[in-house]
């Protein structure tokens, strides 16, 4: 597979990958939430059905009341024929008086069972009247009035069920009706299943039913729609890592291209001489870092650097780029001369204990003197912590490695910086050199940045140095470290190496 390919789809694919598996493992919640979903829907449904019917009942029974003898004639019984006649939700009426009982198919014709052999009920009190709830047969609720001298029961229509028996396995619902605490079973619970408490609805002030199910009957009602909601899901999950994969930012697109530059080795180092103007002998020289892909295309630092400061990868291309110039250079760094290398880190990079170690041990085992080695840091960038920024560039000064202020008087605090950081060097930008022989204002800061070096006992290297006109005014300034075209470019490694050779050929003659 294209690496690049790999980079850009990496993220997309892991995000898939584990989203699969939540989809997954989380089919039982999903299942309980279409459950749940579908239950409330339907005793909704069950509320608006039975809710006007049984909050009637207690307006007739109060009706039947005003009315009854309570002596069973067949005035007693004709009101009870009447009364389910005219209601909704009563299919049997029975009354019990301390002389005889009816019911609405004539006196003494009992045909309620006794309430005291009930399991379960609720009960109620209001002060005139009490009355207890049970489960009767067939689903259907008895409730028994208990009045000063006689006591009514009635018996009210089915209860309907959430499912139909065809939508739902054998035992797998149950349904209930509670109050303050008290619940009676209207679709009763097996006793060798365990069920989960599915949803409530209120009915009526003080009513409310209760639907209870097992995993299987769960399962069983939400099979089908279960996979429907899996494949939405799955079709989601695709069609969010295809966007995530397909959005490409500049910023984004750069950052995955300098990763798979990084494997490839594809980021080179060049160097540019920094030059002892009054003799021609090179001192040291700056590294910059060039990316050549693999199609040669080159693309500037300018482009990439920015990028990788803010997403973290100029560590990586820190430390490959130390590890590249001295395999390049090898014995010739071990070798005793006062020539050494300069290398671009940020601010963040010298606040960072593990950079101050990785680089330590890594000269310690290549067997490099530490003074072959110098960083130039960017005053474009602020530092975050001086306090721990002194501590590490005191260490690193302390071992060897001589530190420059890069970029002077272009960006944050430059001038703050050297007064509190051990700081040795200071580079002049290229912006303040080019105003040499103009009416530019920056030019007035030139001569200040010199003036300030000087007082600080600071060395000082000017950079883009470009015109001979250039020199001279530097030279009258005794500034005499330079860098720019004038000289040398900035070159590949073999070309430098013929570079530095010649140079030190001259020197001996």
């Amino acid at each position: 597979m294209d690496k690049t390919l790999w980079l850009r789809w990496r993220y997309p694919i892991l995000v898939f990958f584990l989203g699969a598996i939540a989809i997954v493992y989380s089919t039982q919640s999903i299942s309980h939430f279409l459950f749940k979903n579908e239950v409330e829907k339907r005793l909704e449904n069950i509320h608006i059905f039975y809710q006007e019917r049984y909050l009637n009942l207690g307006r007739e029974l109060l009706e039947l009341i005003d009315k009854l003898q309570f002596n069973c004639t067949q005035q007693d019984i004709t009101l009870l024929r009447d009364t389910i006649e005219q209601s909704t939700g009563i299919q049997l009426l029975e009354l019990h008086t301390a002389k005889s009982d009816c019911s609405v198919y004539g006196k003494n014709v009992p045909l309620i069972k006794d309430f005291d052999k009930d399991n379960s009920f609720i009960s109620h009190d209001n002060g005139d009247f009490s009355y207890n709830v049970a489960p009767y047969h067939n689903h259907r609720l008895k409730v028994h009035y208990q009045l000063p001298n006689a006591s009514l029961i009635l018996i009210t229509e089915p209860v309907q069920n959430v499912f139909t028996q065809s939508e739902v396995c054998l035992n797998c619902t149950a349904m209930t009706l509670s109050r303050d605490g008290s619940e009676i079973e209207i679709y009763p619970r097996s006793q060798t299943k365990q069920y989960t408490h599915v949803a409530s609805k209120r009915f009526g002030p003080n009513y409310a039913f209760n639907v209870y199910a097992t995993d299987n009957g769960i399962n069983y009602v939400t099979e089908s729609d279960l996979f429907i909601t899996q494949l939405l899901l799955f079709f989601m999950l695709l069609s969010v890592c295809l966007m995530i994969g397909l959005y490409r930012t500049p910023e984004r697109t750069l950052k995955e291209m300098i990763s798979y530059g990084l494997m490839k080795k594809e980021f080179i180092p060049y160097y540019q001489p920094i030059v002892d103007s009054t003799t021609g002998a090179i001192t040291c020289c700056e590294v910059l870092i060039r990316w050549q892909r693999s199609d040669g295309e080159l693309i500037s630092p300018n482009q990439f650097i920015p990028i990788a400061e803010h997403n973290g990868q100029i560590k990586l291309l820190t430390n490959y780029i130390i590890e590249h110039v001295i395999d390049q250079f090898e014995g010739e760094l071990i070798a005793d001369s006062q020539f050494y290398i300069s290398i671009n880190v940020t601010p963040q990079q010298l606040e960072d204990d593990e950079f101050l170690s990785t680089t330590i041990n890594l000269l310690k085992q290549r067997n490099v003197p530490a003074h072959r080695l110098a960083f130039e840091v960017t005053e474009r960038i602020p530092f975050s912590d001086l306090a721990k920024a002194r501590r590490i560039i005191q260490h690193l000064t302390d071992f060897g490695i001589s530190i420059k202020l890069d970029d002077a008087g272009t960006g944050y605090g430059g001038f703050s910086y050297l007064q509190n950081l051990p700081i040795d060097t200071l580079k002049i930008d290229k912006m303040f050199v080019d105003t040499i022989g103009t009416n530019d204002i920056k030019s007035n800061i030139l001569d200040s940045i010199i003036l300030f070096a000087k007082h600080a006992g600071l060395k000082v290297i000017a950079e883009g140095v470009e015109t001979k006109a250039q020199v001279d005014y530097l030279h009258q300034r005794e500034i005499y470290l330079m860098q720019g075209y004038h000289y040398a470019k900035p070159m590949p490694f073999n070309e430098f190496k013929q570079y530095l050779q010649q140079d030190l050929m001259i020197s001996k003659r």
